[in-house]
């Protein structure tokens, strides 16, 4: 039995890159901790929450419904605020993530075996990056590390297949009004205009997920419905298209030597 913190930058990032492997190590008997760097308070206001509802506590326990789902033991909050997206006047709160002391967060999150997500763009995503990578640096017992990311040569394999035109023509079918230019770059290109994910030989490991655990990973991506931009988006997915979009999570281990291979990396 080995502990496996994954370290997120904001509540429900949690479900589209690592779920499913957070299900299969808690399925193998690990123990599993979630580690959210943010409190998520720029995130989508649900309608029935009202201008008075507390939107971080609304959002932990969109957290804690999640991690129901997948087997999750324990949630940490480093106790950041969130910055909000790149150029936001939220990125200069000094309490924000964005501008915390990278030694100070690191002691915070501390070492074990486990890993944030690879930096695409978002000033938070960016954070928790450099916060991991120091967190093992100064760790008493260094813990080892790897890095979720995603696929960017299957991305756009997904996106030319035709199962992904046939939804595309479903939805432009029932009057939405598609630009197929702006959906790719949505999906490649962060909100600073830079790429998201890698190539496909930059990533160490691919989990393929069995079937039960993809269904498993679209519950707890359903557990935080209130971001509705994303997760709606996510979630709209027809389930053959939901499995090849989501049923292979990505990671890339610093040090490590390719070609990709399939396989369970936590032996």
């Amino acid at each position: 039995m080995s502990t496996i913190v994954f370290l997120h930058a904001h509540p429900d990032d949690e479900t589209s890159q690592t779920a499913g492997m957070m299900a299969l190590a808690a399925r193998g008997g690990h123990r599993v901790v979630t580690v959210f760097a943010t409190d998520g308070d720029h995130g989508e206001r649900p309608d029935d929450l009202g201008p008075e509802g507390d939107l971080v506590e609304h959002r932990r326990e969109e957290a804690r419904a999640a991690a129901a789902v997948l087997g999750v033991a324990r949630i940490d909050w480093l106790g950041y605020r969130d910055s909000g997206m790149t150029g936001w006047d939220q990125n200069d709160d000094p309490l924000c993530l964005h501008r915390a002391d990278v030694d100070e967060a690191a002691g915070l999150q501390g070492g074990q075996d486990g890993g944030p997500d690879q930096p695409n763009g978002h000033p938070d995503h960016i954070a928790v990056h450099r916060i991991a990578r120091r967190a093992v640096e100064t760790a008493a017992r260094r813990p080892r590390l790897v890095e979720a990311t995603t696929n960017r040569d299957a991305q756009l394999e997904m996106l030319d297949s035709p199962e992904a035109a046939e939804f595309l023509r479903s939805l432009a079918a029932g009057g939405m009004d598609l630009d197929l230019d702006r959906i790719r770059q949505a999906i490649l290109t962060g909100d600073d205009g830079l790429p998201i994910g890698v190539a496909e030989s930059e990533i160490t490991w691919a989990i393929d997920l069995p079937p039960d655990v993809v269904e498993l990973k679209r519950r707890a991506m359903a557990c935080h419905a209130s971001q509705t931009s994303d997760i709606g988006m996510m979630l709209a997915f027809p389930p053959d298209i939901y499995a090849v979009a989501f049923g292979t999570e990505y990671l890339i281990e610093p040090g490590g030597d390719g070609p990709m291979r399939h396989g369970w990396p936590f032996g």
